[in-house]
């Protein structure tokens, strides 16, 4: 897959920045924190969904976020970096799905194409769209 040179270029930049998690929407932190658990778990062998159906007050959304999880494990290009349950920083991945998870609560397709493009191959951006948006309506 060839990426064009000023896409990857403005990729680059944009995971350079390691923002706080303090400065995304209430809903993008709940995200972050719930993909930390879900590292977590996986780390220890451990099923994530009940964690996250305490930490989330849903059922229907720990299982959503559950497969959002493991769309973003398919379809990302590399291994997930995320942060620890108290780090307050945001890794370059944590960042990246921050930015999607928001273009996704304002369903803004073209800012969630924008937040992966030259990132994540096309032919994932639907699959993780749909994953995306529908973790995020259950947990609005």
């Amino acid at each position: 897959m060839t990426v064009p040179a000023g896409n990857l270029a403005a990729t680059i930049a944009r995971l350079a920045r390691t923002p706080a998690l303090g400065d995304r929407s209430e809903l993008a932190q709940e995200v972050i924190l719930a993909i930390r658990l879900c590292a977590r778990a996986a780390r220890d062998g451990l099923d994530p969904l009940p964690v996250l159906a305490l930490r989330l007050r849903h059922c229907e959304a720990a299982f959503a976020v559950h497969e959002l999880v493991r769309a973003v494990t398919r379809h990302w290009p590399e291994p997930f970096g995320v942060g620890r349950a108290c780090c307050q920083r945001l890794s370059p991945d944590e960042a990246t799905l921050a930015c999607m998870v928001e273009a996704g609560q304002q369903r803004s397709r073209a800012e969630f194409g924008h937040a992966i493009d030259g990132f994540v191959p096309a032919a994932a951006h639907e699959r993780l769209w749909e994953a995306c948006t529908h973790a995020v309506v259950l947990m609005g």
